[in-house]
Parts: structure tokens; C-alpha cells; sequence
């Protein structure tokens, strides 16, 4: 799978040069030729010919800049896919290179709109479609990357890497039905693949399949046995089942495999805190947090075991860290207001348990712990208020559960 690189230019490829003057022509001829045997520095002093020859093809420019961007000059690479958008505004190679170039460039709005530019001109090219769909998914944004990544696995039906991509951004906006179809396309492409039963395994455990799940992480340790990964989702599959002997057995095989995988360190610690062995779980969390200080979910259940075990101070540095790294996550919001509630700082509770609502108003815990705030404070008639919002978002909550098990798929 082509990735953002200076490689990148080469999954395209580019249209043969088509300018006015015969003499160019000719020169263009002679740096293809050159370019399809790998000399880049005879390629580009032809274009150059070419391009002296005829001025003003954008083609000519395009190919200088795809030649400059492969023997690291990225600076005047840019140029050149400039000039040419100069000559013609609608080359689409030339906006879909400069997106490229900017990109590497860390220039990540204007080469989305590059990006875009080339996609506009040209919607039925496969590789501008699964590029800007990239673009989207490593900006935060699936839900814009997924109408491009389905159009360019239509266009390329038997590309694996571009199910692949598609199943991940699908999975990220929670499309798991649609998930669980573009996996299935990678491993039926792609069935030595280990990543592909991995991710293929992962959406059977978001769709609460642990038995084909199972069978997945199974395919992988037939192709890889020393697989980390398959490891960690194998016990995460137990977690989920409450099975929670087995899962911290995986994890634990995992981080034999690899001391250094802070995922496995992590959920062994959630495997351990589960079975109430709170200093155990609290070592891996810490050590998860050695390897990787930016795990959040790793800061949060630290808070909640340093909460568990009547140490206020460490689980309101830890749960504020958590929330610090991920200012999104409503749970931890709820947890940090619950902690500095039973502390005592009210202010501070009311701050966070507020923010959790404001994140996730459809979660009743923060209306009730806030309502408790509240009505110690004397605030009677806010109090009933939100008393009755978190009954109210309860009551749906059991709703929308009570659907979701009328039609979930019960395989096991």
C-alpha cells in the first residue's frame, strides 16, 4: 500500500508529455525513456529540454517536479507542480503531486485542498480518492474520508489495501456492519495477511462475536505465532467475556513476546485491576505509562485503582492527565467530578461533571452526582432539575438497549 512519501509518486504515474513544439516531444521521449530505467538525473536534465523547448506544458513541469521530489529536493519539486498549475489550472496530476509534496511538507490544510482540487478535476481516479480519504482519517475527520475511500475500493475492487483503509475508517465512525464487509474484501484478497485477520478479528469483537473472533486471532498465530498483537486482542476477547484468568494468561504472553508493548501492559493491568490485585495493576499501568506517557486510557484506570484504594491525591493527578491528553473523553470527566466530589473540592466537581455532560449528555451519571452537588449546596429546585434529566436520559438509555439486543446478532 502506497503511503505519504516521497515513494508515493510513483503509484501513479504520469500522462506521456504532449507538448506543442516537436523538439520537446522529442526530449520528453528521451527522459521517459531514461525515467523507466531508474536515472533520475538523466531524466530530469532531459525535461528540462523539454521544458525549455516548450514552456508552457504543464506536463513538462509535472514530470520536473516528480523527478526533483525523487532525488529529495522537495522545495523545487514544489515549484515545478506550481508552474504547472500556472499553465494549466486544471491538471489534475499536478494538484494531486503539490497536495503530496505539502503534505510531507506538513501542510496538512492546503494539501487536503490540493487534494481535493485533483479529485474534482478527475473523481474517477482511484489513487486521489484513497490519498485525500487518508488525508481526512489521519486528520481526525472518517467521516469525510469514508465517501472517498468506498469510491476508490469501487474503483479498485481488487486492491486489498484500499478495503483495508475503507474498514478503518468505517470502524472509527462505528459503521461496524460496513467494517466487518471491507475486512472480510482485505482477507478474501489477502488471506496470508495477518493484519487483515487482525482487524477482520477486531470488528467481531466491536460486533460481540468473540467466537469468530476467535477464529481470526487463530489465523494469524497460524501465520505469525509470535504475533503481539493477536496476543493482546486474544486477551482483550477474554476481558470482554468476563473471562478474565485467560485474559490476563494473553497478556501476559504477549509482553513475554514483547516487554516494550504498552497495549499489553495496559490491559493486563485493566485484567488484574478487574480481579481486585490492585497493586498488580497498578505496576503494569505505570509501566504501560513508562513506555507510552500519552496513553490516556492508561492515566485514567491508574486513577480509578489509586481512587479504589482510598488515595484521593494520585487519582485526581492521574485522572486529570487523562483528560488533559484526551479533552473529549466524557468518562473520565464524569470520574475526575465523582473523585474531587468525594474530596471535597465542590468547585472542581461541578466544573468536570458539567464538561462530562456537556461531552456526553446522554449518559446519566453526571446529572445524578451533580444533582447530590447541587442540593448540598441548597440549590433545591436545580437539584429536582437534574434529578429528573439524568431519569429522563436513563429511561432512554434502556430504550436504545433494549433495541440494540432485539437486533444484535447472537453468533458465538
Amino acid at each position: 500500500m502506497c503511503r505519504f512519501g516521497l515513494i508515493v509518486f510513483l503509484c501513479l504515474g504520469f500522462a506521456a508529455a504532449g507538448g506543442s513544439a516537436a523538439d520537446g516531444k522529442a526530449a520528453a521521449a528521451r527522459a521517459a525513456a531514461l525515467k523507466a530505467k531508474g536515472d533520475a538525473a538523466g531524466a530530469l536534465a532531459a525535461y528540462e529540454e523539454a521544458a525549455r523547448l516548450d514552456p508552457k506544458s504543464a506536463v513538462y513541469q509535472d514530470e520536473l517536479g516528480f523527478l526533483q521530489a525523487v532525488m529529495g529536493r522537495a522545495a523545487e519539486a514544489r515549484e515545478h507542480f506550481q508552474q504547472a498549475l500556472s499553465l494549466d489550472t486544471r491538471y489534475a496530476p499536478a494538484h494531486y503531486h503539490l497536495g503530496v509534496a505539502l503534505w510531507l511538507a506538513k501542510e496538512p490544510d492546503r494539501a487536503i485542498a490540493e487534494l481535493q482540487a485533483a479529485v474534482g478535476i478527475d473523481p474517477a481516479n482511484a489513487p486521489y480518492r484513497s490519498r485525500l480519504g487518508e488525508a481526512f482519517l489521519t486528520q481526525g475527520r472518517p467521516d469525510l474520508a469514508v465517501p472517498h475511500l468506498k469510491e476508490a475500493a469501487r474503483l479498485q475492487p481488487r486492491d486489498p489495501a484500499a478495503w483495508s483503509r475503507l474498514g478503518t475508517a468505517l470502524q472509527e465512525v462505528r459503521d461496524f456492519a460496513g467494517a466487518l464487509d471491507a475486512f472480510q474484501q482485505d482477507v478474501v484478497l489477502e488471506p496470508n495477511n495477518a493484519n487483515a485477520h487482525n482487524n477482520l478479528g477486531m470488528i467481531y469483537v466491536n460486533t460481540m462475536r468473540p467466537k469468530e473472533a476467535f477464529a481470526e486471532f487463530d489465523k494469524v498465530l497460524a501465520i505469525d505465532p509470535r504475533n503481539v498483537s493477536a496476543r493482546v486482542n486474544i486477551g482483550f476477547t477474554h476481558l470482554q467475556k468476563r473471562e478474565l484468568e485467560e485474559a490476563e494468561a494473553s497478556f501476559r504472553q504477549a509482553i513475554q513476546l514483547d516487554p516494550k508493548s504498552a497495549s499489553a501492559h495496559y490491559n493486563l493491568g485493566v485484567a488484574l485491576k478487574n480481579q481486585d490485585k490492585l497493586d498488580e495493576a497498578m505496576a503494569e499501568l505505570k509501566q504501560a505509562l513508562a513506555i507510552d506517557p500519552n496513553l490516556s486510557e492508561a492515566h485514567y484506570v491508574l486513577g480509578i485503582a489509586h481512587w479504589q484504594s482510598g488515595e484521593f491525591d494520585q487519582a485526581i493527578a492521574q485522572l486529570r492527565a487523562s483528560v488533559a491528553l484526551r479533552p473529549d473523553y466524557a468518562q473520565g470527566f464524569f470520574m475526575l467530578g465523582t473523585v474531587l466530589k468525594q474530596k471535597g473540592d465542590m468547585d472542581g466537581a461541578e466544573a468536570a461533571l458539567r464538561k462530562s455532560i456537556e461531552l456526553d449528555p446522554g449518559d446519566p451519571g453526571p446529572y445524578n452526582t451533580l444533582a447530590q452537588i447541587r442540593r448540598q449546596r441548597g440549590d433545591t429546585a436545580e437539584s429536582a432539575r437534574l434529578f429528573e434529566e439524568g431519569a429522563r436520559v436513563k429511561r432512554e438509555k434502556e430504550k436504545q438497549m433494549e433495541g440494540k439486543l432485539g437486533t444484535m446478532d447472537t453468533r458465538r
